[in-house]
């Protein structure tokens, strides 16, 4: 039961994380990879924050036996700042969500050449179908589409890097963020944009992650991250030509034949998927919590809400709105080992 709800922890964790942003290459592209090979000490950073902090959320969270993220933050930071932060909050678990179904329609286009609104519509319909078995149903996709998410996007990454053919220049090189300039300061932004998200999932799954094996499953987590982000982070540098574009990723996986590219763009699917089913849950959960309300129609009315923000362009959303939300963040990295080490 332990190593169970390790890996269902662990799942869960890099889902929250691992999106759209992640395994298209445009999050890593943004905070890693434009910084060459400093952006790979970024990484190692990143993943070993990623691991401390979510053992640290997590015994917390078993500390505080608390079944919301409102509940948390209020015990975080108290009652005066908790709710504040609570709509903030909320607004990043939203705008999150927004960028995976906008993903969803970029990949569609991009790849197949099909509507970008089909792709989003038919994310819509998955994600309406994990919420409806509420947290166990969070829990299972997690466990299932996480593994699938790790063969092949460590797969496919690998072998681009070793065995990947040079392009002429599909995209368009992207240059320096205005807003990321130096790269230990990226590295710690990614880590408080995502540990809010991974934080707000834990928090709505209650009881779910307070079991023996949650703590462990969460280090395990933070250096899958770690992992992950480092083979798509080596394939950027080796592939800047594929920088510029809306799904480089899946730009590079080309690079070893048709098959490869189809492949990668399922996985990239189902993370953006799973990421979005994290968002989602945690947004209803923190509704109906909030009043006397019915669960499917909350769910209902929010991806009726979200499908047409969807819309706007996922690159942009990464680039701008992203980082934002990271400096935003900052205060939880301090607060929550202070919290953890007064307790």
């Amino acid at each position: 039961m332990r190593w169970k709800t390790a890996f269902q922890v662990a799942a869960t964790y890099v889902g929250a994380v691992m999106g759209a942003g992640f395994a298209s290459g445009q999050e890593i592209q943004q905070f890693f990879a434009n910084f060459g090979y400093w952006g790979m000490i970024g990484i190692i950073l990143s993943a070993s924050l990623f691991a401390g902090l979510g053992y640290i959320m997590i015994d917390l969270q078993e500390r505080w036996r608390v079944r919301t993220y409102t509940q948390f933050f209020e015990k975080l930071l108290g009652p005066k700042w908790g709710p504040k932060i609570d709509i903030l909050v909320s607004i990043l678990l939203l705008i999150g969500m927004i960028a995976m179904m906008s993903g969803a329609g970029a990949l569609f286009k991009q790849y197949f050449g099909l509507s970008t609104w089909l792709g989003i519509l038919l994310t819509a319909v998955v994600i309406g179908l994990a919420l409806w078995f509420k947290g166990e149903g969070v829990l299972w996709i997690n466990s299932v589409l996480i593994p699938l998410k790790f063969i092949f996007c460590l797969g496919i990454g690998l072998l681009a890097i070793l065995w990947g053919t040079q392009g002429d220049g599909e995209g368009v090189t992207q240059s320096m963020n205005p807003l990321i300039q130096n790269w230990v300061v990226s590295a710690i932004l990614y880590v408080s944009l995502n540990i809010t998200l991974a934080m707000v999932v834990f928090a709505s799954l209650g009881a779910e992650v307070q079991r023996k094996g949650a703590k462990q499953g969460a280090l395990l987590g933070g250096i899958a991250l770690g992992v992950f982000a480092a083979v798509i982070g080596g394939a950027l540098i080796r592939f800047p030509e594929a920088g510029g574009l809306e799904i480089p990723m899946v730009a590079i996986a080309g690079k070893l034949g048709n098959w490869p590219a189809f492949f990668y763009v399922v996985v990239l699917w189902l993370a953006m998927i799973t990421a979005a089913i994290g968002n989602a849950f945690s947004l209803v959960t923190k509704i109906v919590g909030a009043g006397k309300v019915n669960y499917r129609l909350v769910a209902l009315g929010l991806l009726l809400l979200t499908i047409p923000l969807a819309g706007i362009k996922f690159s942009l959303i990464v680039k701008l709105v992203y980082p934002v939300f990271g400096y935003l963040g900052l205060v939880f990295l301090p607060l929550l080992y202070m919290r953890w080490r007064k307790s």
